[in-house]
Formats: structure tokens, C-alpha cells, sequence
């Protein structure tokens, strides 16, 4: 039984750009220690892997956009980083 190389190299660019959607967060969670920011993780995450998603989507699907799909993973992923930010300061506020 052949392995599918293609599902395998997808696979692991989606895992590529949800680290680099990851990243953001991260430095968002030092430079905050922490406060308010575990709502934006998973945004962060799919941020990162929908901006990669969007250069190939768009077309370009040989080197520069390899290259490019990661420059915009980590632009979705801060974001959505930030976008949760704001979400968890409107949700801890309250009635």
C-alpha cells in the first residue's frame, strides 16, 4: 500500500503555518505575561494556517509562494492574536 506523498507534504505545511501563527501569540504572551490572552490562542492557530492557506488558494503555487504563504501565516497569526486580545477584553468586562 503506497503512501501519498502529497497528503503528507500538505499535512505537514498546515502543521508549518499553525507554528507560525503560534508564534505571534507567543511573543503577545510574554509581552503581556500572560493576562487575557488564552482566548486568542486558537485564533492564533488558525489564523496562521488560513494566511497560509490564502497565497496558494490565490494561485501562487511554486517557491515565492512557499515563501510567501509563511511570511502570511505569521501576519494571519498576529491578527487573530490580536483580535482575540480584544475579544477577551470585551468578554472579561462583563455585564
Amino acid at each position: 500500500m503506497p503512501v501519498d506523498l502529497d497528503i503528507i507534504f500538505l499535512a505537514l505545511l498546515f502543521i508549518m503555518w499553525a507554528i507560525l501563527g503560534f508564534l505571534p501569540w507567543l511573543a503577545l504572551a510574554l509581552l503581556r505575561r500572560g493576562r487575557g490572552v488564552l482566548i486568542a490562542l486558537p485564533l492564533a492557530v488558525v489564523g496562521g494556517a488560513g494566511g497560509g492557506v490564502l497565497v496558494p488558494a490565490a494561485g501562487a503555487r511554486d517557491e515565492t509562494g512557499l515563501f510567501l504563504s509563511l511570511g502570511t501565516a505569521i501576519v494571519g497569526g498576529l491578527a487573530l492574536a490580536l483580535l482575540g486580545l480584544r475579544l477577551s477584553r470585551v468578554v472579561g468586562r462583563g455585564p
